[in-house]
């Protein structure tokens, strides 16, 4: 028997200083707390979180524009990964793209973050373009998976197509 765990707070985006269990999460997605800061100050941006019972496992942040609205972060908890968290985060907020009337959803990441990158194409995502040296800013460079971070690979999703071309992440 298959148990849901998975639930988000939909519609309750998050207000005000971001408790330090959230800045956590989201340090899983950009190291730079000035920028995490930034993005969440910005009225243009709206961050939800995933949680089981009183524990936040999941967080994806918004930039909600039409006809294409943006992920700017999403990050699961290492233990509640490979549970459905981050794949709830994407149908919930197709389900909002949705009603607000958004055509696609955009979402970048990073060349060397495999598991991103299947990840995204598991939600039904499909490769859009890339960004050149997107990376450059981060000194000293890094890598992932052996793989020097240099590009943004930019992922868009057709929240109006059948739910039935993807598969499970």
């Amino acid at each position: 028997m298959t148990r849901r765990i998975a639930t988000v707070a939909w519609g309750n985006p998050l207000k005000g200083e971001p408790p330090a269990e959230v800045m956590a999460l989201l340090r899983l997605a950009d190291e730079g707390e000035t920028r995490i800061l930034a993005t969440l100050a910005d009225p243009a941006h709206e961050t939800y979180l995933g949680k089981v019972e009183h524990y936040v496992v999941s967080v994806i942040t918004m930039q909600w524009e039409r006809p294409d609205s943006e992920i700017i972060y999403l990050a699961v908890a290492p233990e509640w990964q490979g549970k459905g968290f981050g794949k709830a985060a994407i149908m919930g907020i197709t389900t909002e793209a949705k009603r607000r009337q958004v055509s696609r959803l955009m979402v970048g990441t990073g060349n060397s973050s495999l598991e991103n990158l299947a990840f995204y194409q598991k939600c039904g995502f499909r490769m859009d373009h890339v960004r050149r040296d997107y990376y450059d800013y981060i000194q000293p460079p890094i890598s992932e998976n052996g793989i020097p971070l240099r590009d943004m690979l930019v992922f868009s999703l057709d929240v109006n197509a059948e739910a039935s071309n993807r598969s499970s992440p």
